[in-house]
């Protein structure tokens, strides 16, 4: 899922013992024990999803829906699952508003099976091994609120229907085990209005006319999380890409907009994102089928439905030529959604205290595709400006959290959304990547990927393939970036003597003071810019041992005219440049012609005049000066 903007995510606001990490299991045990009816209260519980991921396995849902109605969708859901043993009663999740016939194994369940949107299946009903559970149910269609979302376009009068079921609206939707780690094979049969068409996650298997209507039947899915099940429908237009090799994928556009679509273009960059991760990640596109929708009123900026990618059709059509970052901004937002495939959808975190990371990775990769595929997009510029530099805000305040947040209950998800999950964990991510070099890297999300496919995983896992692959620990790195709040603040110390460097040294310390937190250093390799005027810079690599990080290769050079301590924006942190590069910053920063490098200097003079070391005259001064020359926007 990728936001409007990093703003309007603020507002929306194991491999067992693979790592020497605290015990922390399935966090949020102790909090959701003392609740008053963990099972069957409000919202889904961290006890009841631990509970039926105990009881039940192999789940099955086959989930007829007639959408032929303006304000509410009929429909029946059988669900299949193997019960794993003689466990006491199941709990299932329903917020509809009518359900009717509820079955298990061919005995009615009473009317008073059902408490706080769950329904309660009895063990009588029950049995170990194969369990087969039917219902009848309804379901509101709406502009907003919904599981089902109605869009009436108002320049022809046409309807479009769409579903958004993150964090844990399927079951608003669908009687379901509504937890991502209980995945499920999914098929879906839906009617619709005559000359509609639609889309949903499996391909289309069989279409038949009924009366003034059509029934749309899709092929099962492979296993899948309920929160990325989705389908639209309406009388879409579609556009589809020829095979190249791999799969078509269609393009799905409302019909009074459809000629405003460059369909062509937005195919191609979806075709050009799976074949790159394809190849990058060694793993072939792993689903039946790729559409895209291009929806109107689209709360996000997407959201990466296994084979059925939704867009938020504001940033995919123009009513007058885009400009680059318009251009640039669609693109990412399409490498992100495609990023999911794999990362998010392939393998799926278990509960969303993990949110971060399928966020995180994706808008990292989105970063890392744009790089290669658009050499001249400032890919990286725009990494930091817009993902990092929030991120380092929200983090240098008392009130930051660790990226991995203690959820004890569904309902409660959406208040993790914000730049901790959304900026700082895609920063971190390409410290990690950088930290265990680009092959180790590639090769521990490879044996992720397939360890871990179709199925589910933590962040413990991540790092546990990571190091795996690359043959280093990464215990201390996820204590301190994962479960530890706040940031390093890095100084830079140089030494000269008779025009040369006599010592280089990096020093860290925690940037705030924060209650609870447990001190030490910040794992981080870096790269270390020195530069010159009269000959090449010299740029080299040095990793903190604690809390300094000795730069010996430097000894020995001509005195540089600055250093920069972070260059690539590789580390994580608030880079603090000493007073001679500082002057230099100040005097020569506009000269710079690598646009990540000026970025980084001039954020680097901000800090400093936060930190009370440059006059905010001074400052403002070297902004007027500067700003007039300025093309980068």
């Amino acid at each position: 899922m990728d936001p409007d903007t990093p703003r309007e995510a603020d507002r929306r606001a194991l491999l067992k013992g693979a790592l020497a990490l605290p015990a922390i299991g399935w966090p949020g045990m102790a909090q959701a024990a003392v609740a008053a009816d963990p099972l069957t209260g409000p919202g889904i519980s961290l006890a009841l999803a631990q509970r039926r991921a105990a009881q039940i396995a192999r789940v099955r849902y086959a989930i007829s829906l007639d959408v032929t109605a303006a304000d509410r969708a009929v429909g029946s859901v059988v669900i299949r699952f193997d019960r794993v043993r003689d466990s006491g009663e199941l709990v299932l999740d329903f917020r509809g508003t009518m359900l009717t016939g509820l079955e298990a194994n061919g005995v009615a369940v009473p009317a008073t099976a059902r408490r706080d949107g769950h329904l309660v299946l009895p063990a009588r009903v029950l049995k170990t091994g194969a369990n087969s559970v039917a219902a009848r149910f309804e379901t509101p269609i709406a502009s907003a609120g919904a599981a089902i979302i109605r869009f009436r376009d108002p320049a022809d009068g046409r309807t479009y229907l769409y579903t958004l079921l993150v964090p844990s609206d399927a079951n608003l939707l669908f009687p379901c085990f509504d937890q991502p780690d209980l995945k499920a094979r999914i098929r879906w049969d839906v009617v619709a209005p005559e000359g509609w068409t639609v889309i949903a996650n499996g391909p289309v298997a069989a279409k038949t006319p009924t009366g003034a209507a059509t029934r749309w039947r899709f092929a099962e899915t492979v296993p899948i999380s309920t929160y990325l099940a989705a389908f639209a429908a309406g009388p879409w237009v579609g556009t589809t890409s020829a095979p190249a090799g791999g799969q078509p994928i269609t393009l799905y556009a409302r019909h009074s907009r459809a000629a405003e679509v460059d369909a062509e273009t937005q195919l191609a960059t979806n075709r050009a994102a799976v074949r790159w991760l394809a190849d990058w990640f060694g793993i072939a596109y792993p689903f039946a089928k790729l559409d895209l929708v291009l929806a109107p009123a689209f709360p996000f900026g997407g959201m990466e439905h296994v084979g059925a990618v939704f867009y938020n059709e504001d940033r995919f059509v123009f009513r007058e030529p885009p400009t680059l970052p318009q251009r640039l901004a669609r693109d990412q937002t399409i490498y992100h959604e495609i990023s999911h495939q794999w990362f998010g959808d392939l393998v799926t975190m278990r509960w969303f205290d993990d949110l971060w990371l399928k966020e995180g990775f994706s808008t990292f990769m989105a970063a890392r595709i744009q790089a290669d595929l658009q050499p001249d997009s400032n890919a990286w510029t725009t990494f930091l400006l817009s993902i990092k530099t929030p991120a380092y805000r929200a983090d240098a305040t008392s009130g930051t959290a660790p990226l991995w947040q203690s959820l004890d209950n569904l309902d409660a998800a959406k208040s993790n959304y914000g730049p901790i999950v959304y900026n700082k964990a895609p920063a971190v991510i390409k410290q990690l990547a950088f930290f265990v070099g680009e092959d180790g890297f590639r090769r521990g999300l490879n044996l992720f990927l397939t360890r871990h496919g179709y199925a589910n995983a933590t962040w413990q896992d991540l790092l546990g393939a990571v190091g795996e692959a690359s043959g280093i620990d990464l215990a201390a790195f996820g204590r301190n970036y994962v479960l530890r709040a706040g940031l390093p603040r890095i100084e830079t110390a140089l030494t000269l003597a008779q025009g040369r460097i006599d010592a280089l040294v990096l020093k860290q310390r925690p940037e705030s003071r924060l209650p609870g937190d447990p001190g030490g250093a910040w794992p981080m390799k870096v790269r270390i810019r020195l530069g010159y005027h009269d000959r090449e810079d010299v740029v080299l690599d040095a990793r903190f041992e604690g809390a300094v990080a000795t730069v010996d290769k430097a000894a020995g050079l001509p005195a540089p005219d600055y250093v920069w301590a972070n260059d690539d924006d590789q580390g994580y942190g608030l880079f603090m440049p000493d007073d001679r590069t500082v002057a230099w910053i100040a005097a020569h920063v506009g000269s710079v012609t690598d646009s990540l490098l000026r970025a980084m200097l001039w954020s680097a003079l901000w800090d400093v005049v936060r930190d009370r070391r440059l006059p905010p005259e001074r400052y403002l001064a070297v902004l007027l000066r500067e700003l007039p020359a300025e093309r980068d926007e």
